[in-house]
């Protein structure tokens, strides 16, 4: 009902101290691929362009005396933010809903844990996401190799193996006679 008159030169020295920080922040941020970092990332990345619009609205209310430019500049902030959060939803929803990594293919994993020496095959493989740097594995392993010590020899090699998929914790059930889930599973395919 009252409007304020706007003290562009105000907004303009606050808007600039925000950007110096926010750009700061973001040199920190930039470049992980952690999940929360990222978002931290856009978060910041946000705030800048925020700063960025606030100083072209002062510019622009201290040469023109228009201060329509201020929301205009809010909605399109607020609408680049909205898009850009959305890389950052589908990730979170990919690890909620426990997805296989997008980077994992699991042919390849099936593939490492097979060449493993006393490894005869691999059923009921399991590989989901529990956060942006740990892949879960669980999975059934045909070894029908009786010694206890060359079976922990053998799941080392194959804890070894998973590392280079980011596998940083991994069940590994072993059998060595095909149990009643493989054998369900091979009748469906069929």
């Amino acid at each position: 009902m009252h409007p304020q008159s706007i003290n562009s030169t105000t907004m303009l020295a606050v808007a600039l101290i925000g950007l110096a920080a926010n750009l700061a922040s973001a040199y920190f941020l930039h470049g992980s691929h952690d999940l929360n970092v990222r978002s931290a990332f856009l978060h910041v990345l946000g705030d800048t362009l925020s700063s960025v619009a606030v100083i072209l609205a002062a510019v622009w209310i201290a040469l023109t005396g228009q201060t329509i430019v201020d929301p205009l500049l809010g909605i399109v902030i607020a609408v680049v933010i909205l898009v850009s959060s959305f890389s950052i939803l589908r990730d979170a929803l990919r690890i909620l809903l426990q997805f296989a990594p997008k980077d994992v293919a699991v042919a390849d994993v099936i593939a490492a844990i097979e060449s493993v020496p006393g490894v005869s095959g691999v059923h009921n493989v399991h590989l989901w996401t529990l956060c942006s740097k740990i892949n879960v594995l669980d999975t059934h392993v045909y070894c029908c190799e009786a010694d206890p010590e060359v079976q922990e020899r053998i799941k080392t090699e194959i804890r070894h193996r998973l590392e280079t998929f980011r596998i940083g914790h991994s069940t590994l059930e072993f059998e060595c006679r095909e149990c009643s889930d493989a054998r369900v599973f091979r009748e469906l395919k069929d």
